[in-house]
């Protein structure tokens, strides 16, 4: 920050969003100077009108309080000399300055001119890494706890904090990185800039030197590659703690010893030890057992660079987890730190050369110069160059992000040569073939199943996390779908003849110096129109042939799924197929004549013709995958395959899918698991009836030797299962019955107490209306009701639950596996209806055909295991650790009444007790279990 600079770190509460007609309720401005503060002022302001409840319970400043308290006009005179001489600073400064602005013109004062800084976007360039850019989160983030958020003066405070942090921060980059810091920042919102600016003035007068795991290239700073990549093996006199002692001794106290996770300890290493190829290996131990931690042990004493462990989990942000988090801790112990390699789609690292290209042809008034920003300081960071690293405020959908990732053509261009050592992907591939453990997801491992040449050849020992989850990622990996936007947005990329820079403008500038033929021009963008038309009647069809044009009145938002046999379409149908197919080839076919005579001609080329062409390049590729996809849906009928669309109900045009599952990939994609020597499945759920036998089937294995850990936690004395004694018959009763039997169910549960609960719902017609029901309750006005597809994304509506402690989350599908509620944040889990699937579903029908064809009961085959196997998943939300107790009730007849019954409650660990009580009493008993004991 600027020397002997007041800066007026200032907070506004207000009645509302709305700055003509909002008023303000508090206001507090601390005073900085050189990094100490000077003052700080806080009141209370009356706004002439009661405060809104909603503000009430985001505040705590009741109309009662700003009864009192001044007028505006009264303290304006003193808060506008308190401000005139200083840089505002504010967390969203657009909201903020404009809303006091507003304030001191209807009291008659003129408008501040001082210059404005915002915070949002000062953090969102200097801790590019976050994952919440909201004030409370970042703050806590850094290390500051903020007690009462949305408090004028400790917001205000909080602020202050997170400004130096920032200033502190800045001071330590190097210096080139701070110089285009300050030359991108033009584009920051007010006069944010001078934050930039000053910060520079004072590097410039007190240079340092670069920090030693620091290079810089072509004016750019970042990891050097060569203290990033290094190859440990371990030292010969290594030993695996097999003994319960020898672990506890290995760790420190920070090490929680547990029974289940030493076994499976024990169990990975004497498996992955034996040198002959053998059978596969599942293991099935309890949530929170700490499975991550019980495998990683082991193979960090067996696995090396020459025979390397490969490690698949379910998604990139497990992989990432895994990675930074356990064999982080895990590395702490070690003699030995192992290299670990984490591979994923080229897609996913940051291209240094377009990037370095995007920088040098910024717009300074436009959006990607905060991009670029952003991706300066990270680039001083990352060791990876995955870009999934860059936290919150990235705006992915942005066209910017597609262009400085790495795409096929950036592989071989001149500019990517002259950058290959320090190249993220090319470091990635190094560090592949240095690699002892390698750390992948189960899209990208059986994606790689599909090539010709697979990136991991050399590895025969595998080990599957999250398995239960496998054999759909596999039927995934089987399924070609095109979208209404595949073709769409990458034709769209082409850009047209009046926007600067565009492929198309670039074209035509290039056959005005005769390096490429008009025609062949003209050529690309009559085909291109063809297309587009073409595809826009190919889209109405299906939806006016379907009528889904109907489902855009209901209420209820979700994704609709239809079986539909692609293989016996009308013969005008089967032309427009094909045409669609020629029209697409064309463009490709001349495309690339375009791009080869470029090349030859590429001296003649500037750079940004250059960037261009590549882009040109990878989009032709794109259009040539997507081509193929379309001819296989339609034009292939295999034996076995399944075809159906997809879309979302408000919007079926633009979200129309078409899908079609190989059966002969699929069985092909699960035979390649028989190419390793060594192959462990584990989850928390793959026995179904005390038998591996179904989870066996989906994976069409003949020998699995299956090991389950019975977890330590008790049960009998942290869980209690309740069901209602009166359980409306689902069957025989109306939808409008249902809903109303669920809403008064969940009311009575939860109004009297006050703890976090997980709604769990197979039906999202149902979760949505019984959501709006809630929602009229006047005895839940004090609980923050939270919907699927209604308060936001999933990640969203977590975040909001996990700051919760008296809140509903109402969920279905993704809610029931896979979410992180530990402790405190999640005690009662309330299941609307067993989960089975519905029948009408394509991938259902798809599956059932198949078992029909094999003579077999498709619910005893399948329908059954897979509910069953879901109601763990739900039950194993609640128990994460020891200490945790947690609360299951279960709302439907079929637990109790069902021939199948007994089956869900196997399901459950044997010491758990089922009560059924009237509702009223589960209510009480739930605050006294809670709160109270047994």
């Amino acid at each position: 920050m600027k020397k002997n600079q007041i800066y007026a770190i200032v907070d506004i509460e207000s009645t509302g969003g709305n700055i003509e007609n909002d008023r303000m309720i508090q206001f507090a401005c601390v005073l900085l100077e050189n990094g100490e503060i000077l003052e700080s002022f806080d009141t209370y302001v009356n706004p002439l009108k009661n405060v809104p409840k909603r503000i009430q319970e985001l505040t705590g400043i009741s109309s009662k309080e700003v009864k009192e308290a001044p007028y505006f006009e009264d303290i304006a005179p003193i808060l506008y000399s308190m401000l005139e001489q200083t840089i505002f600073v504010a967390h969203n400064v657009g909201f903020d300055f404009q809303f006091l602005n507003q304030e001191f013109q209807r009291a008659g004062f003129p408008k501040l001119t001082i210059p404005a800084i915002d915070t949002v976007e000062l953090a969102q360039v200097i801790f590019p890494t976050s994952n919440s850019y909201v004030l409370q989160e970042i703050v806590e983030w850094l290390g500051y706890d903020l007690d009462r958020p949305h408090n004028a003066l400790f917001d205000a405070e909080a602020t202050v904090f997170l400004l130096k942090k920032m200033d502190e921060k800045l001071q330590t980059l190097p210096l080139t990185t701070v110089e285009k810091l300050a030359e991108l920042s033009h584009y920051c919102i007010a006069e944010t800039y001078l934050f930039f600016i000053h910060a520079l003035d004072i590097m410039k007068k007190a240079p340092k030197d670069l920090s030693k795991d620091l290079v810089i290239a072509e004016g750019i700073a970042l990891k050097d590659p060569s203290i990033c990549i290094q190859a440990i093996k371990p030292p010969i006199n290594s030993f695996y703690p097999e003994s319960s002692k020898s672990k506890t001794a290995f760790f420190d106290d920070s090490y929680l010893k547990r029974s289940t996770q030493e076994e499976m300890m024990d169990t990975v290493y004497q498996y992955f030890k034996k040198s002959e190829k053998m059978d596969g290996l599942a293991i099935e131990g309890s949530s929170g057992l700490g499975k991550s931690l019980g495998y990683m042990l082991p193979i960090s004493f067996i696995a090396t660079s020459e025979k390397p462990i490969l490690i698949s989990t379910k998604t990139t942000i497990l992989q990432r987890q895994m990675v930074e988090e356990t064999f982080a801790y895990l590395n702490q112990f070690l003699a030995f730190p192992l290299k670990i390699a984490s591979v994923k789609g080229k897609y996913h690292y940051l291209s240094l050369a377009n990037f370095e290209y995007k920088l040098k042809h910024v717009d300074l008034q436009d959006i990607e110069a905060l991009f670029c920003m952003r991706i300066l300081v990270w680039l001083t960071e990352t060791t990876t160059g995955d870009l999934d690293e860059l936290g919150a405020g990235g705006n992915n959908s942005h066209d910017f992000w597609t262009e400085v990732r790495v795409g096929q053509a950036n592989l071989t261009s001149k500019t990517f040569q002259k950058w290959k050592n320090l190249d993220f992907y090319h470091r990635a591939q190094k560090a592949l073939d240095q690699a002892a453990i390698i750390v992948t997801n189960h899209a990208f491992l059986v994606h790689d199943w599909k090539k010709e040449k697979s990136l991991f050849s050399d590895v025969e020992r595998i080990l599957i996390d999250e398995a239960h989850f496998f054999p759909d990622v596999v039927q995934s990996a089987a399924t070609e779908t095109i979208s209404y936007n595949s073709f769409i947005s990458v034709l769209k990329k082409f850009g047209t003849l009046e926007k600067e820079n565009s492929i198309i403008a670039t074209l035509y500038e290039l056959s005005r110096r005769n390096i490429i033929k008009e025609y062949q021009i003209q050529s690309i963008e009559t085909n291109k129109t063809l297309f587009e038309s073409e595809w826009e009647a190919f889209i109405d069809y299906w939806v006016d042939q379907l009528n889904l044009s109907r489902e855009k009145k209901s209420k209820i938002i979700k994704w609709q799924e239809r079986s539909v046999e692609f293989s016996q379409l009308s013969l005008p149908l089967k032309r427009t197929v094909k045409e669609l197919t020629r029209l697409v080839y064309e463009v490709v076919y001349v495309g690339n004549h375009i791009i080869n005579k470029s090349l030859e001609d590429k001296d003649q080329l500037s750079s940004s013709e250059q960037f261009n062409m590549l882009m040109f390049n990878d989009f032709l590729e794109e259009l040539t995958n997507n081509a193929q996809s379309f001819k296989t849906i339609f034009d292939q009928n295999s034996p076995g395959d399944h075809s159906w669309i997809s879309y979302y109900s408000k919007k079926p045009s633009s979200t129309l899918k078409f899908n079609r599952t190989s059966l002969y990939m699929k069985e092909k994609l699960l035979h390649s698991l028989q190419d390793y020597s060594h192959v462990v499945y584990t989850s928390s759920t793959l026995s179904y009836n005390r038998s591996i036998d179904f989870f066996k089937k989906q994976l069409e294995l003949d020998n699995l030797r299956f090991v389950e850990l019975l977890s330590s936690y008790n049960y009998e004395k942290n869980t209690k299962v309740y069901v209602p004694e009166k359980l409306l018959a689902v069957k025989e009763s109306s939808n409008d019955d249902y809903i109303g039997y669920l809403t008064d169910s969940i009311e009575i549960l939860a109004k009297e107490v006050d703890e976090n609960a997980l709604i769990l719902f197979r039906s999202i017609d149902s979760l949505q209306r019984v959501y709006h029901n809630l929602q009229n309750k006047k005895s839940l006005d004090n609980k923050l009701i939270l919907a699927q597809n209604i308060s936001g994304t999933k990640s969203k509506l977590l975040k909001q639950f996990k700051k919760n402690r008296n809140a509903l989350l109402l969920g279905a599908d993704s809610f029931w596996e896979g979410i992180d509620l530990p402790g405190e944040s999640l005690k009662i889990v309330i299941v609307t209806r067993l989960p089975f699937d519905s029948p009408e579903l394509p991938a259902v029908k798809m599956r059932y055909k198949e078992i029909l064809a094999q003579n077999q009961n498709p619910f005893v085959q399948d329908t059954l295991p897979r509910a069953v196997l879901r109601m763990k998943q739900g039950f194993g939300r609640l128990i994460r650790s020891e200490n945790d107790k947690g609360i299951l009730i279960i709302l439907d007849s079929r637990y109790i009444e069902s021939s199948y019954a007994h089956i869900f409650k196997q399901a459950l660990p044997p010491e758990v007790k089922i009560e059924q009580l009237p509702l009223k009493v589960i209510s009480k008993e739930i605050n006294h279990f809670l709160k109270d004991g047994n």
